[in-house]
């Protein structure tokens, strides 16, 4: 009797999990939104406007990829 209990009971529990995936549609990959992609802005190379001695203690690009890379000892 306990047997045909626990038959019952994992017959019963096998069937309610798998009417849980009866929906066999995966998700819709065309109805993701899309980001539109990053731009740089038209004037980013450009400098602030202002005097060239306030911009005479900036560092180039290059030094500012030395000093990551290899630290502030790097000149």
């Amino acid at each position: 009797m306990q047997n045909k209990q626990l038959l019952t009971g994992v017959l019963l529990s096998v069937t309610l999990m798998l009417s849980a995936c009866s929906g066999l549609d995966g998700p819709d990959e065309f109805a993701v939104l899309k980001n539109p992609p990053l731009i740089v802005p038209p004037d980013y190379h450009l400098r602030p406007p202002g005097d060239e001695s306030d911009v005479k203690g900036a560092f180039t690009p290059q030094q500012i990829a030395k000093r990551a890379l290899f630290g502030n000892s790097a000149q």
